[in-house]
């Protein structure tokens, strides 16, 4: 949607048509996306499986195999389709460039990582199908020819199919369960590292069919060979496509030119590379060969594309951004850090994007809610940053006229990492243009809470913020919120944006599809979360 489309004006609806229509605001297309993905899975299964019990040059395998023959084919038929397709949920610069199309109003690109996982669990599914079937299968072989012809055992891990299904199937295994987030976010090395198994599984997909293990009783013996390739091959294009570019734009001259230590052991890291050029709400990969070569980390822009320079905003909680700030310069006053020297330099770094997320689309709104909490302000720093570029140096029509950005913070020093832009922001406000919300939900000691009762003056500057913009003590309502908007709003589109802790979307999700309304004069909420 470009700042210059034109919304189709709304008709009146009421009963089950309001219903349809408020749903499809927010969960509609995932869903029907969701769906059309299932009955897809389910409509290729049966039409596989009764083509292969019915054909007629399949007579002798059926006769021995029974049941197990189209069970198991059609069950690879589905594996074959959903490799098809789990691929192309993974190629960013191709996602990146689609979502700016119309197809972005109907299709949710933003979920890509979402569907990915919905197809691996698919493939799960089918995967334990396919052997379970064959392992009838084996065994039904097996007592056909004999088992001092032919064992089951044999057929299972020695032949074409049994082996290279052995390698497949362990190859699926370590990649799905090194994925799974409890995994993934504790142990991000193995899982990164072992997701590179994907080389071995198609590898083995490749080879997995082409024994000619089931014959036809005429013609073709073979049936056309292998089918694997004839589904995959379309997206192993684009996929190898898509990291010869990550490649070669990841190694771009790029040099680290500013670090800024903030509080809460958060770190501003400014790059230069002059052949990157971003969007407000977009994120990049940061690779630092000299902590690990191969590791790829994303991160939410905080410049704008006005500056000279992108950077990002560090929270340092893991194994890779304690190593990354430390050589960076950072001291944290841990006792590990007591003998470290100070760099002399700064490190390499290549940088791998910019890609488009949900946060993109802010622009496209006549009102914006950018929600962020603790470090999920990133993004909205880079928005807020572009807002104050258009406000001052005015280019062309926008279609945004109001703006409320509402941080959520446990930690009261958190707000000092952009106060500046903040503080900017409200003197340059035009018109009541930006509303700013600040919220407090950690507790504060007693001579803190005494030093903001002494300085909290009415009309001056707020204690904990230094804004004119009070802060909050708690987690903002967004029932009032939100009811207090639709009364302000009416038949407006408004698009919410959030960045932060799952438990805190969930909230804010749920409360925009409570407050939708998709009458010709209600308000409707739109809602987009940061997912990498």
């Amino acid at each position: 949607m470009s700042n210059y489309d034109v919304v189709a004006e709304r008709r009146k609806k009421t009963g089950w048509r309001l219903k349809i229509s408020n749903y499809m605001v927010n969960e509609g297309p995932k869903h029907v996306i969701f769906f059309l993905f299932v009955a897809a899975n389910i409509a290729y299964f049966v039409q596989s499986w009764w083509m292969l019990w019915t054909t007629p040059t399949l007579v002798t395998f059926r006769t021995v195999l029974l049941y197990g023959l189209p069970t198991a084919r059609a069950a690879a038929n589905v594996i074959n389709l959903d490799c098809a397709l789990i691929l192309f949920t993974v190629c960013r610069n191709m996602i990146s460039l689609v979502r700016t199309t119309f197809l972005n109003r109907f299709i949710p690109f933003d979920k890509n990582i979402t569907l990915h996982i919905y197809i691996a669990w698919a493939l799960v599914w089918w995967t334990w199908v396919h052997c379970v079937a064959h392992f009838f299968n084996y065994r039904n072989v097996e007592l056909y020819v004999g088992r001092d012809h032919l064992t089951a055992e044999a057929l299972n891990f020695l032949s074409g199919p049994g082996a290279t299904g052995q390698v497949i199937t362990v190859a699926f295994f370590l990649m799905v369960t090194s994925a799974v987030e409890s995994v993934r976010r504790k142990y991000f090395e193995i899982f990164w590292f072992t997701h590179h198994l994907f080389i071995v599984f198609f590898g083995g997909l490749l080879m997995h069919g082409a024994f000619c293990f089931i014959k036809a009783d005429t013609g073709d013996i073979c049936r056309g060979g292998p089918q694997f390739w004839k589904f995959w091959v379309a997206s192993a294009v684009c996929y190898l496509l898509e990291r010869i570019v990550r490649e070669i734009r990841g190694r771009r001259k790029t040099y680290i030119s500013k670090v800024v230590q903030h509080p809460s052991m958060t770190v501003e890291v400014q790059i230069k590379k002059p052949s990157c050029t971003t969007r407000a709400g977009q994120y990049i990969f940061i690779c630092c060969p000299e902590i690990a070569l191969y590791e790829w980390h994303p991160f939410t822009l905080t410049s704008s594309p006005n500056e000279d320079f992108i950077s990002i905003h560090i929270r340092v909680v893991g194994d890779w951004t304690t190593a990354f700030a430390r050589r960076l310069g950072c001291r944290f006053g841990e006792k590990d850090e007591a003998g470290l020297a100070p760099p002399t330099s700064l490190p390499f770094v290549m940088i791998d994007g910019p890609y488009g997320s949900a946060s993109e689309d802010v622009f496209d709104y006549e009102v914006a809610v950018l929600v962020g909490a603790g470090i999920g302000v990133t993004p909205f720093a880079s928005i807020l940053k572009t807002i104050w570029y258009r406000i001052t140096n005015p280019t062309g029509l926008v279609r945004l006229r109001k703006v409320y950005f509402i941080w959520v913070c446990s930690d009261k020093q958190a707000f000092e990492w952009f106060q500046d832009l903040l503080a900017t922001l409200e003197e340059e406000n035009i018109d009541g243009f930006l509303e700013i919300h600040t919220y407090l939900t950690g507790g504060m000691k007693a001579d803190e809470m005494r030093n903001i009762i002494l300085n909290d003056e009415e009309g001056a500057s707020d204690a904990i913020t230094g804004l004119r913009s009070p802060t909050y003590y708690g987690r903002p309502n967004f029932d009032q919120i939100f009811k207090g908007m639709r009364q302000s709003h009416p038949g407006t589109d408004i698009g919410v944006f959030f960045c932060g802790p799952k438990g805190l979307s969930k909230s804010l999700h749920k409360a925009c599809n409570r407050w939708t309304e998709a009458t010709k004069n209600g308000t409707r909420f739109f809602y987009g979360k940061e997912n990498f």
